[in-house]
């Protein structure tokens, strides 16, 4: 066969551009040589483990003649694939102590053989197989858990004696639908206490969790609370029971929505009677709730005893406030006094800031001058023969100053003016016509706290002491 010269030419500059990026090829990933890798050793540590908890595997391997890419690795149960990762490599050899955590899985078996399969693969996808054997994975035992709600409520759930790997807690007063973790260790302040075992949502179900894993999701239709909750440890699944509310029981989901003053209220108009005790469900039973002190008494964190006079009200909670107070139809004398105007606020635990970053503006002290709605003023219970008592925070920590004055009814009926009273206690008052707690915003004197004024109208006194609420 007869080439001319310029068939010739191309055929050489064909070569050259081949041998060039061949030459190439070896110069990013070595020479391209027909190679694996080698595994040198492989064990993990510790041996034995409870599922839910992290082992070491060690991993040393080499290939002299290519670059490393990747170590791959899967844990085998009984043939089935529990979990699987990958390392990336780099170099000629790898020498590698990394964490794999061993997850529990639904029906997870105890004592169960465990085998980890490696594989190793260098940049031109040579691999190598090696197996890690004489692992054994035991089921976590725990004669205690915690339910942990996302609003903070902690109960215990109790292992059955007829079953281990069932947790159970009856007598709930909880909520027919709310957001969960299940936890093996607390903090002494109820936290959760990640370093141990937590469950919570994995796809949908109940599995194990870290500290930035999902809560889980209770849901019961048809029914106004939920009084038993079940988890099952070994299926990995949980069962809750509910019912309905009784004559005396409080819970949220009887309650309707109402905007006051742009802020959100659950409330209920129904009959309160003197003297009786009241059970508090769900988040209505959250030991940071602030019932309104002078009309109720807190008598454990499910139950209040009703204070005021028998009689129709409607129950205003705020949960961002976190307070309760109540609000008869048009209140006045001789069974109110009504204190309206600037700085006052039924009591709570939750900062201005907290309020003020849901509801804008707005403050732990609510009042204003007027009575359009019950954020503008609040009640002073009578108490006795012409006395009232009151419990306010005052002033606001935002602006350290109040000034208000009492009045009889909601349509400015005979105000009563500070000049006409004696005041005894905490000397915060001050003014002839309002009652004035005035600072200076640079240099407060007066403390905002929580304030009870006592108002007896017989001898025109007022007594004003500082109230500690839990």
């Amino acid at each position: 066969m007869i080439f001319d010269m310029k068939t010739i030419y191309k055929i050489l500059i064909t070569a050259v551009v081949m041998t060039l990026v061949f030459a190439s090829c070896d110069d990013s990933y070595g020479p391209r040589k027909e190679s694996v890798p080698q595994f040198i050793s492989a064990s993990a540590t510790p041996g034995t483990f409870n599922f839910g908890d992290t082992i070491t595997l060690s991993v040393n391997i080499i290939d002299p003649a290519t670059n490393l890419s990747t170590l791959f690795y899967e844990v085998i149960d009984n043939g089935k694939v529990i979990t699987t990762g990958s390392v990336p490599l780099n170099g000629d050899s790898a020498e590698l102590d990394f964490l794999v955590y061993m997850p529990l899985i639904k029906d997870q078996s105890d004592n169960a053989p465990i085998q980890i399969n490696l594989i190793a693969q260098n940049v031109l996808k040579g691999v190598s197989h090696h197996v890690v054997e004489g692992l054994m994975g035991k089921r976590p035992v725990y004669e205690l858990l915690y339910l942990v709600t996302e609003n903070g409520t902690v109960v215990p759930l109790e292992s059955s004696d007829a079953d281990k790997n069932r947790f159970e807690a009856t007598e709930l007063i909880l909520d027919p639908t709310f957001r969960y973790k299940i936890a093996h260790k607390l903090h002494s302040d109820n936290s959760i206490d990640y370093s141990s075992h937590v469950y919570g949502n994995v796809g949908g179900r109940i599995g194990m969790i870290g500290e930035n894993g999902e809560s889980a999701f209770a849901y019961i239709p048809d029914v106004e609370y939920t009084k038993t909750f079940t988890f099952y440890n070994l299926p990995l699944f949980t069962t809750m029971v509910g019912d309905n509310l009784g004559a005396d029981d409080l819970a949220l989901s009887s309650f309707g929505s109402e905007d006051i003053d742009n802020e959100t209220f659950r409330t209920i108009t129904r009959t309160l009677e003197q003297g009786k005790s009241y059970t508090l469900f769900g988040v209505l039973g959250d030991s940071e709730n602030i019932y309104n002190v002078d009309f109720f008494e807190r008598e454990s964190d499910s139950k209040v005893k009703f204070l005021g006079n028998t009689g129709e009200y409607t129950i205003y909670f705020n949960p961002v406030r976190k307070n309760i107070f109540v609000g008869p139809d048009d209140p006045s004398y001789p069974d109110y006094l009504l204190a309206s105007g600037w700085g006052l606020g039924y009591p709570t635990n939750v900062t201005s800031a907290e309020i003020g970053a849901v509801y804008s503006g707005h403050n732990r002290t609510h009042t204003n001058w007027g009575f359009g709605n019950v954020l503008n003023y609040v009640l002073l219970r009578k108490t006795g023969d012409n006395i009232y008592q009151g419990t306010f925070y005052t002033p606001g920590e935002h602006d350290h100053y109040a000034g208000f004055k009492l009045f009889e009814n909601t349509g400015w009926g005979n105000e009563k003016k500070a000049g006409d009273f004696t005041f005894t206690g905490e000397q915060i008052i001050s003014g002839d016509n309002d009652w004035t707690v005035s600072n200076s915003e640079g240099d407060p004197i007066i403390e905002s706290a929580n304030y009870r004024f006592t108002v007896n109208l017989n001898n025109n006194t007022v007594h004003i002491e500082k109230i500690t609420l839990n």
